[in-house]
């Protein structure tokens, strides 16, 4: 199971964030850890996938497909 960031980036531009930065300032994270997520060199964990599902509703598990799920 590996982290997968186009679901974050694609429902950031569905919301209008389109840049690294405005997805940092409406999670309320760093500018550098977003820009690790969202270029797959890190992973969000604990109360950011929670801030990330309630804020762009995106689930964990479309963050971490498994093999039957991953499209």
């Amino acid at each position: 199971m590996s982290f997968d960031p186009r679901p974050l980036r694609a429902a950031a531009a569905a919301r209008g964030d389109n840049t690294v930065t405005a997805i940092a300032a409406r999670l309320g994270a760093p500018y550098p850890t977003v820009r690790r997520w969202t270029s797959g060199r890190g992973e969000p964990k604990g109360a950011t996938l929670a801030a990330i599902q309630r804020i762009y509703g995106v689930t964990p598990a479309s963050l971490y497909p498994t093999p039957d799920t991953a499209a």
